[in-house]
C-alpha cells in the first residue's frame, strides 16, 4: 500500500502526518510506502524547525525531510491520498477527477464522515511552538484513527479471502 499525504508547502503538516504513519507502519513491520508532497512546495526545502521539534519531542524520526512538489505520477501511484484541507482535496479532484475515489481529507477518512463535514488541519506555518504542538497533537490523533481504519479494512478484506488480518492463512476443519 502507498499512502500519500498532501498539504501546501510540504514543510509542516503533510511531513508530520507521514512521519507519524511511518512510525506506526514500521512498528508493525508492514510493507507500506508512506510519503508526503505539497501542492506548491519549494523542492528541497527542509521541514520547519518547530515541526521537526514537535516530532522529536514525541520520538518520531523525521530527519532528512526535503519538500517535494506533488506530481501526477505520485497521485497515480498512490493507493490513498490524504489531504490536510478540503481546499487541497478539491484542487486535486478538480484537476484529476478520475482519481477522486482515492483522494480524501485526512479528517474525513479518519473519522469516516462525508467530505463536506471534514475539518481542516490548521496550518501552523509562521506560528510559534504552541501552534505546532497543537497541530502535532491533532495530526497524531487523526493518523492513529486513519491507521486503525486501514488495519480494520485490510483485515476485513483479508477475511473475505480466507486469511487472517496478519496475513496468515487460516486452517479450515
Amino acid at each position: 500500500m502507498y499512502i500519500l499525504f498532501v498539504c501546501t508547502g510540504n514543510t509542516c503538516r503533510s511531513p508530520m502526518a507521514a512521519a507519524f504513519l511511518r512510525r506506526l507502519v514500521e512498528e508493525r513491520a508492514l510493507d507500506w510506502k508512506v510519503d508526503s508532497a505539497g501542492l506548491m512546495a519549494m523542492e528541497g526545502a527542509p521541514m520547519t524547525e518547530h515541526a521537526a521539534q514537535a516530532l522529536a519531542r514525541r520520538q518520531v524520526p523525521a530527519e532528512g525531510h526535503a519538500a517535494k512538489r506533488l506530481t501526477r505520477d505520485m497521485l497515480r501511484e498512490a493507493d490513498l491520498v490524504l489531504t490536510m484541507s478540503r481546499s487541497h482535496r478539491q484542487a486535486l479532484v478538480d484537476v484529476f477527477p478520475e482519481l477522486a475515489e482515492k483522494v480524501h481529507t485526512l479528517h474525513a477518512f479518519a473519522h469516516e464522515v462525508p467530505e463536506d463535514e471534514a475539518q481542516d488541519v490548521v496550518d501552523p506555518f509562521g506560528g510559534g511552538e504552541e501552534v505546532y504542538e497543537a497541530c502535532a497533537e491533532h495530526l497524531a490523533d487523526l493518523v492513529h484513527r486513519a491507521f486503525a481504519r486501514l488495519m480494520r479494512d485490510a483485515a476485513g478484506g483479508a477475511d473475505a479471502k480466507g486469511e487472517s488480518g496478519d496475513g496468515a492463512v487460516e486452517q479450515s476443519d
